[in-house]
Parts: C-alpha cells; structure tokens; sequence
C-alpha cells in the first residue's frame, strides 16, 4: 500500500495522456475543421470553397436585377438653341449700359416688337425663258460625286449626252432694294428693321420643269428635273425640311456663300470631247448658230459661184483649142498674117459668146472658197463677241449681284432621251428670312411656313426635240422566185451616232426577220478606231421587225396623172402598230433624204477626233479642229465629219426610241 501512494506519476499518468490527448484533438479541429486553410480571401473578405461560390451567384443575382431596371441619369440634356440664338443677336458682352446719354425732351414711343408685320415683295423673271440643245461626247462620272469629290477630280469616260438648257433673267437690283425697302428701309421702325445681312434676297433655288409630248399628240404633266451628274453639292442645295427659326438662320448663312450661289445660278456643263467653240447660254448660242448657218449658206454660195467659174473655164478652153488648131490649119491670107510667129490674132472665130471666154474667170479670183477667211469683224464695228458677252454674264467671286439690272440664270437636264420631245419652263427661288415667324400680312399669311419664297414660271419653251442617234433606211429590195414563191429581201442600211461620229452598215433582211443586230464588222468599227475611240461591239439593233414588202402605186399630177410604182417595207415594234418605208432613196421623202444625205456626208468625212479631258474642259475655248483650205470645215464654228448640232434629228424617220 505504501508503495502505491509514493508514485505519484503512475497514479496520473493516465489522466495526463487523456487531458493530452484532449489538447490534440481540439487544435486540430480548431485548425483543420473551424479555421480551414483552404479558405480564399474574395472581395474584402474569407470564404470557404462551399462559401465562396454562394457569395458570387448572391453578387451575379443583385446585378442582373439592377441591369433589368431603367437607367437613372440625373444629367439630362438642356437644349442650347436658345443660348445660341441670344449669342448671335447680341454678340457683345461686357459692355456698360446704364450709360446716360444726353438725349433731347421727346415723349415716349411703345413699338410692339413681337407684333411687326413685314410686306415681302414679289419676285418677277425678267423677259422670255430661252432653250438650246446641244449634243456632246461628254466626260460623264463613273463614281457617284459627293462634297468632297468633285468633277474635276472623278473618274469619267466619254458618253453622248444631249443636254438641254433654259436660261431666264431677273432684275437683281430692283430686286435687292425691294426686300431691303420691305425689311429695313426707312419707313420700318428701328426696333423692326432685320438686320442687313439677312434683308437681302439670297437665291436658293432655280427649279426647271419639263413636260413631254406623248404619242396621242397631248402633253405630259409637268415633273422637275433633277440636278446633273456633276453637281457635288446635291447634298448641301438640300432646302431645310423645317420651317423653323434655328432653320431658317442656317440655311441663311449656308446659301450665302458665293460657292452656293454661283451653283444655284449658273451651274457649270460637262467637259465636251468633240472639238467646237467654247459653251454658251441658250441666248448666246441661239444668236451664234444663226451666224454659223449664215456662214454656211455664204459658203456654199461662194463654192457655187467657184464650180460654176470654172466650169465656165473650162468650156472656154475647149472651144479655143478647136479654133486655134482651125487657125494653123487656115491659108495665110484668111488669118490677116499669122503663121508660126504666132501673129494669128484674127484665128479666134468672131462668132464666140462673149461667156465663154477665160478672161470673165480671171477676174473673180477672190470669190474662190480657199480666199475664205475667219468671219470675225474688227473689234468695235460688230460690239462685243459673243464670248464677251458671256464672260459679262458669269458669277465670280468678285461680282455683286445687288448691282446687276439682269442677273442671268440657267439649268440642265442631263436625262433626256433621244427622239422625244419636250418643253420646258423655269422659275427662281430666294430664301425666306423670317419663315417661321408670324410676322406677315393677312394677305401674305401662306408665306409663313414658306422656306422659299418662288417666282412666277416662265412661259413654256419651245418644243425641243432631242435627236435621234439610231436610223435605218430601206436602200434596195430584191425579189426571187422558188416554186411560184416569191421572196423578197430589203436592203436595209442602219446608221448609230456614237461619240461624234456616224457608222453604219447594211443588212439583208426577210420576213420575220430583226432589222440590225450587235455588229463586230472590221470595217465598221475602224471609222472609230481612227478617231481614237476604243471600239467593242456596236450595237445596231433597231427593234423592228420586217413585216412584208408590198407594191405600191402612186399617182402625180393634176392635168395629166402620171403613175409611180415603187416597193414599201412595212416593219413594226412587237405589239405596236405597223409602219411603212419606200425603198430605195429616190422615193423617199424630202426629210429622211435630207438626214440620209447628212449621214452619208458625215462617214466620208474625216473622223472627229475627241479631245483629252484636260483640253475639253468646259471653262476654257476648246482648240477646234480646222479643215484644209476650200473645205467645209473652214468656217468658224465647224468641226470635222458631222457637226454634234447638225445631228439629223429624225422626224419622218424611223428611230429606235429606246435608246
């Protein structure tokens, strides 16, 4: 017993290794289990591997919903028209203006400046609209211009192109004063009057309208015509689709710069290819055309008068060379003492007219066509050149409109078509300065929501007809008999103008049978090869299709009937009426010979060579191709082959009109 109660270690060891044991245990569930070390610290804070992904899905469910709600935006937009307007009204800040200034005993006088009333005058063209056509070999853009690419910098190739003109006029002066006199002139209050860069007339538009002759001999409704290919600034010409003060103010300051206005006015033409004089307005060109033709008719007059001389000429030489061979073979006696010293001067037979001898040609050498000298007078005796008068007429930068008693203005229709006929009319547009504001007259209340204030149209043109560049002509016909049948076959010849220059060729055409097709002829397409044109397939398709081709007689006369038999092609479009044609050119009529003649004329001719695009440029004088002394080409204004304005127009003869 006592040995038990001395060893004290074996009396507690076993508690010891038990409380021990208990230590371990807890540590380890403290460090392992409560505390773990995989935990990751997310967001400011621990998370346990099971706890972190709760924690995010919690985060990802808040933010969806907060997405799924409006968004909150306390700095909404205040608009700044008002400050704008208030800043060009009054663009002076800083300035002291309770300054008293002596001012002498007056009573008071109340304008009510919200109620002011303006009386816009109205605008009025000045004198008749004038028309020209004129066909051209132009540089048409590829691409598609825009306000930064402009004509002169976009690709082109040459095209026909038939563009019409209308060209007006209008007293810009009178003008000028008017709207000052209505919106600033003496008679309106100072607290009225508009400030003067606005009281003035600033052009907007010029709107050309076009009406079309339809088959039924009536005419079409009037349609405007669009701007040209090579306006770049479509965009910007855009009238503002508002009326408004924030619109009007804009549209003010925007068309009136001088770019704006001179396209308005006077838009420019397409660089013509075809050599020929430089570009005019419709009333100029009308006048020099009438010059050409005078100078062609002298022409002619002259080349008449120098055929007939010489054939004078030459008649005289064939009488005298029988009569001086009489003379030699004479007696001495009967030639009063000629012989072979040559004193024969009585071997001339004394019976001969008077006409016939050389000496009446020897005196008309200046009347020769090759002595034909440019027609241009001296200055001074004929006034100014036409070009003169159109350097007169063209907007600068330097002119001022507000001083021009007749501001000329014009417009192009680049989208007619070949064998229709139209008529047009034009009118002139200046913007509205107080648009939007109720400021007009009861009489002129409608102007209110006007941004473009319109003047009257024009009376309508004269029909123009645009020509046709596509013809056939029935030149022949032969008949062969198989089996009792007789077929029959129509020489028909089919002309297309191409680039200023005319080329056909010739088909032999049946019953049923297309009249032309796409020719790849050789010798048809080296008439363009030679002017420099790249010449594919060339295309000659009428749209017609031979129908028969029939007998006819004819009777002239009025005394005494004479009968006339000739043949007639009857051809048609499908579905379309059937028409006739005589056959051969003696039975034609006068018109369709005229335009066969000219076309024939044309291809002997030598080609017409287009010009580079660097000297067709439309604003400077095209260097003209000139003829040999004693050609037709000689006169001033005429180019080699066909002239473009001498272009057969057609009527009376057929013309594909889908071209």
């Amino acid at each position: 017993m006592g040995r038990t109660k001395s060893n004290l270690v074996e009396l507690f060891i076993d508690k010891v290794i038990l409380a021990a044991a208990l230590i371990i245990s807890l540590g380890i569930l403290l460090v392992f289990v409560i505390r773990s070390p995989n935990t990751i610290k997310y967001d400011g804070k621990k998370f346990a591997p099971g706890q972190i992904d709760e924690y995010i899905n919690r985060k990802a469910g808040t933010l969806s919903e907060q997405l799924k709600q409006e968004p909150q935006d306390n700095n909404s937009y205040e608009p700044k028209v008002t400050l704008y307007l208030g800043l060009i009204k009054d663009s002076l800040k800083n300035v002291d203006t309770n300054i008293d200034f002596p001012l002498p005993d007056s009573p008071p006088v109340t304008v009510d400046v919200e109620n002011r009333t303006y009386q816009l005058p109205k605008i009025e063209l000045a004198g008749k609209a004038s028309v020209a056509d004129v066909t051209m070999a132009a540089y048409v853009p590829t691409e598609e211009l825009s306000d930064t690419l402009t004509y002169g910098n976009a690709e082109t190739k040459p095209a026909d192109v038939d563009l019409v003109t209308v060209e007006s006029g209008i007293n810009a002066k009178q003008l000028y004063e008017s709207f000052n006199s209505a919106l600033a002139g003496k008679n309106i209050p100072d607290e009225w009057k508009i400030e003067q860069q606005y009281a003035k007339p600033i052009f907007a538009k010029v709107e050309l309208q076009r009406r079309t002759l339809l088959e039924d001999g009536s005419w079409s409704q009037w349609t405007e015509v669009p701007k040209t290919k090579i306006c770049h600034l479509k965009n910007i010409l855009q009238l503002p689709a508002q009326t408004n003060e924030y619109e009007t103010q804009i549209a003010l300051v925007q068309f009136a710069k001088i770019e704006i206005r001179n396209e308005v006015l006077q838009p420019p033409v397409y660089d013509n290819a075809i050599p020929g004089e430089k570009w005019f307005c419709p009333s100029l060109y009308k006048e020099r055309q009438k010059k050409l033709e005078k100078e062609k008719e002298e022409f002619k007059k002259q080349q008449m008068e120098a055929d007939k001389a010489k054939k004078l000429q030459e008649k005289a030489s064939r009488v005298r060379q029988p009569a001086a061979r009489q003379a030699t073979s004479q007696p001495r006696a009967t030639g009063g003492g000629g012989g072979e010293d040559g004193g024969g001067g009585g071997s001339m037979p004394q019976a001969q007219p008077r006409q016939n001898r050389p000496v009446a040609v020897q005196q008309t050498p200046s009347r020769q066509p090759q002595q034909r000298t440019r027609p241009t007078a001296p200055e001074g005796q004929k006034g100014q050149t036409e070009e003169q008068q159109f350097n007169e007429m063209l907007l600068s930068e330097k002119t001022n409109t507000d001083t021009l008693e007749k501001l000329v203005f014009w417009a192009h229709d680049d989208t007619t078509k070949p064998g229709e006929k139209y008529q047009y009319r034009i009118r002139i547009g200046v913007l509205n300065p107080i648009a939007g504001k109720p400021w007009f007259s009861p009489e002129q209340k409608d102007l209110q929501n006007q941004m473009v204030l319109f003047s009257n149209f024009s009376e309508p043109t004269e029909t123009i007809e645009i020509p046709n560049k596509l013809h056939f002509f029935a030149t022949d016909i032969k008949e062969t008999e198989k089996g009792g049948i007789v077929d029959k076959t129509v020489e028909v010849k089919v002309a297309r103008y191409t680039l200023g220059n005319w080329v056909s060729e010739t088909f032999s055409v049946k019953p049923g049978e297309q009249i032309g097709t796409v020719s790849n002829n050789e010798k048809v397409k080296a008439r363009l090869v030679q002017a420099g044109i790249e010449a594919g397939p060339i295309d000659l398709i009428t749209g017609n299709i031979m129908v028969d081709a029939r007998r006819i007689t004819e009777w002239t006369g009025t005394a005494l009937l004479k009968s006339k038999e000739f043949y007639e092609l009857l051809y048609c479009r499908p579905g379309q009426a059937i028409q006739t044609m005589p056959v051969k050119e003696r039975y034609w009529s006068e018109e369709v010979s005229k335009i066969y003649k000219e076309i024939k004329d044309a291809e002997s001719a030598e080609p017409v060579v287009l010009l580079s695009r660097s000297d067709a440029a439309s604003d400077v004088s095209t260097t003209r191709t000139r003829g040999t002394p004693g050609t037709p080409g000689e006169f001033e204004g005429s180019n080699q082959g066909m002239p473009p304005q001498g272009m057969p127009a057609g009527p009376g003869a057929p013309v594909n009109r889908e071209e």
